[in-house]
């Protein structure tokens, strides 16, 4: 989708070619080279767990453009990005209080990784902007167990799952659902990434020449609603008045009217995080590592998660630099 946008959009300003089987870091760097040899001049690489590759080829060829699909990295030679999903989560979280009849709602988390509590938290605000008594019941898809089926064994029928990585997938597959009577799940929303729309930004500012570059510095893009990177898919059979208020959500803060954190803010323990006048920065955002008073659960310790769910931990993880270097299980 992202590749076709591009190639759509700027027709013959650009050549893209795509590169797969980056399975080992090996791998990756093997294609990264051959990329640079295609005589590429920008190389997106689109997970975490392609940063150590993509730093250390593009210390080799400081021409070539390198981003990785990630945030808060401490890298000059290869610029992050990502998205602020938490705008879209604010507004799913808002849907589904409206639709929790019985005021309980599951959330499954990822990881405890940077943005993620900030996803958690505005999806809690959303749904108590549409019902004060909305209670937000939180379980990591990075533990053992499977939060969906446990939700649904202790009677709750609204569920917050995965993000939608392509504005093309199935919402019974990802975002917020409600269960219905026959067990049948009914798509809400989703935020969702618009690909195609980012690589666009992203080549358009190279090309006019406004591409901030800054040397010598790390540079994190993180990319809102108002850019076009991101954005919410609405069911198409919500009810009405449901849809209206969520499409003006979505106005509100693609405009900067509306902040989900611009309000006052108590956490787990009744400790008052924002008094209402205050807007959070990104370093807030980021770093957050609290819960907010109306969600029942906890931000899971390394030593909680499954094998499989470390390395991304201790990549992105919002307390990666307290686990102790001898941990590599």
């Amino acid at each position: 989708m992202g590749r076709k946008h591009l190639e759509d959009a700027l027709g013959n300003a650009v050549t893209v070619r795509s590169y797969f089987g980056a399975d080992t870091a090996a791998q990756a760097e093997a294609l990264l080279e051959q990329a640079v040899a295609d005589g590429a001049e920008v190389i997106f690489t689109t997970t975490p767990q392609l940063v150590a590759p993509s730093l250390k080829v593009s210390i080799r060829y400081p021409k070539v453009r390198f981003l990785n699909c990630s945030i808060h990295m401490p890298y000059s030679t290869v610029r992050t990005y990502y998205s602020r999903i938490y705008e879209g989560k604010f507004i799913t979280g808002a849907i589904a209080g409206a639709m929790a009849d019985n005021n309980r709602i599951g959330y499954v988390g990822s990881y405890p990784i940077f943005g993620v509590p900030a996803s958690i938290n505005a999806f809690a605000l959303g749904a108590q902007l549409t019902n004060p008594r909305a209670q937000i019941e939180l379980k990591w898809s990075c533990m053992p167990g499977n939060p969906t089926q446990e939700f649904i064994r202790d009677g709750i029928r609204v569920i917050s799952n995965r993000d939608t990585p392509a504005e093309d997938k199935l919402h019974t597959e990802y975002g917020t659902y409600y269960i219905g009577g026959s067990g049948e799940f009914i798509p809400l929303g989703s935020p969702c990434w618009i690909w195609g729309k980012f690589y666009e930004n992203v080549i358009r500012a190279i090309l006019s020449g406004t591409w901030d570059d800054i040397h010598g510095q790390a540079v994190n893009d993180w990319w809102g609603m108002s850019s076009g990177v991101i954005d919410v898919k609405l069911a198409d059979d919500l009810p009405e008045g449901i849809k209206n208020l969520a499409l003006y959500l979505r106005s509100g803060i693609k405009n900067g009217t509306i902040d989900p954190f611009r309000r006052k803010i108590v956490a787990q323990g009744g400790v008052v995080k924002n008094d209402g006048i205050r807007t959070l920065g990104a370093e807030d955002l980021l770093h957050m590592d609290w819960l907010c008073e109306n969600v029942h659960g906890a931000i899971p310790a390394y030593d909680e998660l499954l094998p499989i769910s470390k390395p991304t931990v201790r990549l992105l993880g919002i307390y990666r630099d307290t686990i102790p270097a001898d941990d590599v299980t």
